[in-house]
């Protein structure tokens, strides 16, 4: 293979649509090890203590706080964080010109529900990008005991949503075979995408998505999951520091967000 085509290949490579977790785009450390179950309890926990709050500042000093942990514990990458931070930042918007125009003190208000949502935003990012959907399902399933049906279903329902992507190149390709196109421009790039072709094409992809949730849902009843009890290969270990940081974590935001 040439450098030309090697060129190309990685432009190819480079253009495929893929889905990737934010759990793959850090590296393994301290929150990464905390058993799953645990912060997703400390998360809930902490963000009901945020309901608590109505003035402006103690929201923006645990946002701070929180950014902090994200880029040195969390090793969250500050632009993949800062792109995260896009949609919290008009939500939290939102919020803050709802009540600008509709309260009397809506600017303290506003700027307090902002802060919340931002805070919990980050808290949000650190979980997702510390803990893989696989080891989560699993701990819910051994720690907290959610029904198998449900972990299992969720996993099938996790790892149908990453195929979507390909489901959508190769009907794509296929649409373009039969209409007589070539699936590549010369130039490595996919022809252009019209409005109409688009609605047809997601229409397609979302009955290949139907049918085959048909059939894992089918399978899995097939198995009998949740009938009885099931014995597992690599068992999700609940620690004791797992529930004493949880704990610390836990009351450390009820005593910072209890009003004064």
């Amino acid at each position: 293979m040439t450098q030309r085509e090697r060129t190309q290949e990685k432009r190819r490579e480079r253009q495929r649509l893929r889905i990737v977790h934010p759990s793959t785009l850090v590296e393994p450390g301290v929150l990464t090890r905390w058993n799953p179950s645990v912060k997703l309890v400390t998360l809930f926990v902490v963000s009901l203590a945020l309901l608590l709050v109505w003035d402006p500042w103690r929201p923006a000093a645990l946002w701070l706080g929180l950014v902090a942990v994200a880029l040195t514990l969390g090793k969250v990458p500050w632009r993949w964080l800062a792109l995260a931070h896009i949609p919290f930042i008009a939500f939290a918007l939102g919020l803050f010109l709802v009540n600008v125009f509709t309260r009397d003190n809506g600017v303290a208000i506003g700027i307090a529900l902002a802060g919340r949502t931002l805070a919990i935003g980050v808290a949000s990012i650190l979980f997702l990008c510390s803990t893989a959907p696989v080891e989560l399902m699993r701990s819910l399933n051994q720690n907290l005991k959610l029904p198998a049906s449900i972990t299992f279903a969720v996993l099938a329902g996790y790892q149908l949503l990453l195929d979507l992507p390909r489901e959508w190149q190769t009907i794509r390709a296929a649409q373009l075979m039969r209409a007589g196109a070539a699936p590549q421009l010369g130039d490595g790039r996919a022809p252009k995408l019209r409005v109409r072709e688009a609605g047809r094409l997601a229409f397609t992809v979302l009955i290949v998505a139907l049918r085959r949730s048909e059939r894992i849902a089918t399978s899995l009843e097939s198995r009998g999951f949740g009938l009885k009890p099931r014995t597992v290969y690599r068992p999700v270990v609940l620690r004791t520091r797992d529930v004493v940081a949880g704990l610390m974590v836990s009351l450390a935001a009820v005593a910072y967000c209890w009003p004064w």
